[in-house]
């Protein structure tokens, strides 16, 4: 057993050689407080215990130490016998967040084939934006797991390079997985609408609602105007949580030509679309859309009556 200098330090070593696990798990809490940097090394030690419950109280704390020093350790522990273990190194590895991990994690990319694992670091690279991942992370598209094609496309979202739009929007339109289309939908933002403002209002007519509800969000985001018709007509969607987001963006692209759409919005049943209708006509502050606001302050719900004078005051501002 190595020798430490810090006394508390030795005297942890020293627990964590324990034949008791339950010592060695109270030996692993004492080590986040007691600040010494070699103290890594027994993290380490303790996510390789025999005891599972040790190794879960090591993935615990691991973010409270150098990521550069636990990466490789974290990508070790997500092939852990033990599910909280997995899930606690994963979620370690997301949090990292430090360019000195990217490294050792797209090595241990090219040579994983555990969907977990290849999950969990394609994660723990989307923050580090690191252009090696590209290429691995258009290579995962294809994969058969769900999960990692969500994370893939996290990943190259997050790097935001021109040439990968064609691979997002093949996948927001085509992949068998609706999340996985939701998530690259949602990923297109950081194009402009001439790239992917057509792809986005063909996804307003996707199967599945959570599509449609997020390209309504990247419409919005793109300051796409083009799409204002598609917008309106998706105002009579079957589902109000899609009616809801194409009232919002059709309020932040200030489309005044939509006054009249978003005035019966604000006669829905729905309060949650009343809601966004009266929003959505403040944000526009065109006149047209006073009567409709003026209605809406004797709404029952109090919360329609308040963005009702919220959207009064916006619109006498702009008279």
């Amino acid at each position: 057993m190595k020798t430490y200098d810090d006394p508390e330090l030795q005297a942890i070593a020293i627990k964590l050689t324990s034949d008791d696990p339950g010592i060695r798990r109270v030996a692993v809490m004492d080590l986040v407080d007691s600040g010494e940097p070699e103290a890594v090394e027994l993290v380490i030690q303790a996510l390789q215990d025999p005891d599972t419950k040790v190794r879960q109280e090591a993935a615990k704390v691991v973010d409270e130490f150098e990521a550069e020093d636990m990466a490789d350790a974290l990508i070790s522990a997500l092939n852990d016998s033990d599910e909280v273990v997995r899930n606690s190194a994963a979620h370690a590895l997301a949090d990292l967040k430090d360019p000195a991990a990217a490294e050792p994690l797209l090595k241990a990319l090219e040579s994983s084939t555990d969907s977990f694992v290849v999950s969990g670091i394609l994660r723990a690279l989307k923050p580090l934006r690191n252009l090696g991942a590209q290429s691995p992370a258009l290579a995962r598209l294809d994969d058969p797991d769900p999960q990692v094609r969500r994370e893939a496309v996290g990943v190259i979202g997050w790097l935001k390079q021109p040439e990968n739009l064609p691979a997002l929007v093949k996948t927001a339109k085509n992949d068998p997985d609706p999340d996985v289309r939701r998530s690259a939908t949602g990923a297109l933002v950081y194009a402009n609408p001439q790239q992917v403002g057509q792809a986005l209002v063909s996804l307003l007519n996707d199967e599945h609602w959570q599509v449609r509800c997020e390209a309504a969000n990247s419409i919005s985001k793109l300051d796409h105007q083009a799409a204002a018709p598609a917008l309106m007509e998706a105002t009579k969607d079957d589902l109000w949580q899609v009616r809801e987001k194409a009232v919002d963006a059709l309020g932040k692209l200030g489309v005044v030509e939509a006054i009249p759409v978003l005035g019966e919005c604000s006669k829905d049943t729905m309060s949650n679309l009343r809601k966004a209708a009266i929003g959505a006509l403040g944000t526009i502050a065109h006149k047209d859309g006073r009567p409709y606001v003026v209605t809406a302050l004797d709404d029952p719900d109090p919360d329609v009556r308040k963005l009702a004078r919220w959207a009064i005051s916006k619109l006498d501002a702009a008279a």
